[in-house]
């Protein structure tokens, strides 16, 4: 199957999950070895949170009320500079191969979905979580706050893709130490 095809039964998957409000967490991951998708290289986390207005993708959610006096303004200059310190980020990275693969994992609300639920495209999976291929590096890319959220950027990728990197491009204080077994299945407080 084509990674098109592929991506685009995910996709018609991930709405089946949502429509149902059943769908916590899209993991989204890089990896090399076809016979083992729990060694990654990179990966991208989307968490979904449901109000009475729909799905909403939470990138980080705060417990507690956040007095902000930023402008709509100040908001979209922000969100451009952070888009831009990403796009920056990309371009310095080291390339991934060539002959990378992809998959996609779904984890769901377990109180509301039933047990034998799968949506199209996908099939049962496990919560084992996922394995660095080499030493991961944790970037805290940077962030925007608005009245009502908080949006991070976090990319987790080997440290030999950050040899390009100039000091300049991300500080010290937001490179975190790595560790090499990394759970996917459970949220993480900040």
């Amino acid at each position: 199957m084509r990674l098109w095809n592929k991506i685009s039964r995910w996709m018609l998957g991930c709405y089946d999950a949502l429509q149902k409000k059943y769908l916590r967490m899209v993991v989204l991951a890089v990896y090399t070895n076809p016979e083992d998708p729990q060694t990654i290289s990179e990966c991208y986390q989307f968490k979904f949170k449901y109000t009475n207005n729909g799905p909403l993708m939470d990138f980080i959610s705060k417990n507690q009320s956040n007095e902000s006096s930023m402008s709509s303004t100040d908001t979209k200059k922000a969100s451009i500079l952070l888009i831009r310190k990403i796009y920056i980020l990309m371009q310095n990275l080291g390339p991934l191969p060539n002959d990378v693969c992809l998959t996609m994992k779904l984890f769901y609300y377990d109180e509301v979905t039933p047990p034998d639920y799968q949506p199209p495209g996908f099939k049962d999976g496990d919560c084992e979580g996922v394995i660095f291929e080499g030493e991961p590096m944790y970037l805290n890319v940077g962030e925007v706050s608005t009245p009502f959220h908080i949006f991070k950027v976090k990319v987790t990728t080997e440290r030999e893709r950050m040899e390009n990197i100039d000091s300049t491009i991300l500080s010290p204080k937001q490179i975190k130490t790595p560790f090499q077994k990394i759970l996917r299945d459970k949220d993480v407080e900040d």
